[in-house]
C-alpha cells in the first residue's frame, strides 16, 4: 500500500480572510503542504507590513473588500493572470451580535455582503477556471450557526444557513467537473471573534459543556480543511462538516 501523503506543490490556493485566526492556520497548513497561498485581509497597513516582511515566492497577501465593488471587481481582475487556481477557502466572514428586533438594515447588508456575496462571487468566478482545468477543490467556512442558532445571532446564522445551502447547490452543478465543494462548520475556536463576541464567563461555560471539555485550536479547523482540498478526498462533495467536539450533540 502507498503511504498516506498530502502534497499540494504546484497547486494555487485562494484563501480569503486568512490573515488571523482560523484563515491564517489554514493558510499555514496549505502552505506546510506545498501550495502557493494567495491570502486575502482587509487592513491595507497589516497587508503592506506583512508584504514587506515576506520573501517567499509562494506566499502573496493581498488587499479585499468585499463591502467595495470596485475592490473586487480589481481583484478579480488580478486573479486572471493566474492560469490555475486550484483551491478556493471562502473563510471571510463577520458578526454583529444583537436580537433581531434591534437590528438595522445596514447590518443585514454588512453580514450578507461579506458572509455570502463575497463567497458567491469567487465561487461563481474561480470555479469557471477550475471546469476549464478538470479539477477544483472549494471550502466554506460556516460555523456550527449553520445548523444551530442563539439569541442574538439571527443575521450570523442566516448567513452561514445559507452558505451550507450554497455549497450544496454548487458542489451538485460542479461534481461532474471534478470540482468538490463543502463547507466546514466550526465551534468555538480559540480565536479573536470569539473573544469579542462572548464574555470570559461565557467562554468557560461553554468550554465546560463541551463534550470534548475544551474549545478547539485554529489549527484543528485547518486540518479538516486540508484533506478536503488535499489528493486524499476524490469522492465526499455537498457536504456541511460540523467540528465542534460534540457540542451540536448535546
Amino acid at each position: 500500500m502507498s503511504k498516506v501523503v498530502i502534497d499540494l506543490s504546484g497547486k494555487v490556493a485562494l484563501i480569503t480572510g486568512g490573515t488571523r485566526g482560523i484563515g491564517a492556520a489554514i493558510s499555514d497548513r496549505l502552505y506546510d503542504a506545498g501550495a502557493t497561498v494567495l491570502i486575502t485581509g482587509t487592513c491595507a497597513e497589516e497587508i503592506n507590513q506583512l508584504n514587506n516582511k515576506n520573501t517567499d515566492p509562494r506566499k502573496f497577501y493581498l488587499v479585499v473588500d468585499f463591502l467595495s465593488k470596485d475592490t473586487i471587481s480589481s481583484f478579480l481582475q488580478m486573479l486572471d493572470s493566474y492560469s490555475h487556481i486550484d483551491i478556493l477557502v471562502n473563510n471571510a466572514g463577520v458578526n454583529r451580535i444583537a436580537t433581531n428586533a434591534n437590528t438595522i438594515e445596514d447590518d443585514y447588508d454588512f453580514i450578507m455582503d461579506v458572509n455570502v456575496k463575497g463567497a458567491y462571487i469567487l465561487m461563481r468566478e474561480i470555479s469557471k477556471k477550475m471546469s476549464k482545468n478538470k479539477y477544483g477543490r472549494i471550502v466554506n467556512i460556516t460555523s456550527i450557526w449553520s445548523c444551530i442558532t442563539r439569541p442574538g445571532r439571527s443575521l450570523y446564522t442566516a448567513s452561514k444557513f445559507a452558505i451550507a445551502g450554497l455549497s450544496k447547490t454548487i458542489a451538485v452543478e460542479l461534481a461532474a467537473d471534478n470540482i468538490l465543494v463543502n463547507s466546514v462548520g466550526p465551534g468555538f475556536t480559540e480565536t479573536e471573534m470569539t473573544s469579542i463576541t462572548n464574555t470570559p464567563e461565557e467562554l468557560e461555560k461553554i468550554a465546560s459543556i463541551i463534550p470534548a471539555k475544551r474549545m478547539a485550536q485554529s489549527v484543528e479547523i485547518a486540518n479538516l480543511v486540508v484533506f478536503l482540498v488535499s489528493g486524499l478526498n476524490t469522492y465526499l462533495t455537498g457536504q456541511n462538516i460540523i467540528i465542534d467536539g460534540g457540542y451540536t450533540s448535546v
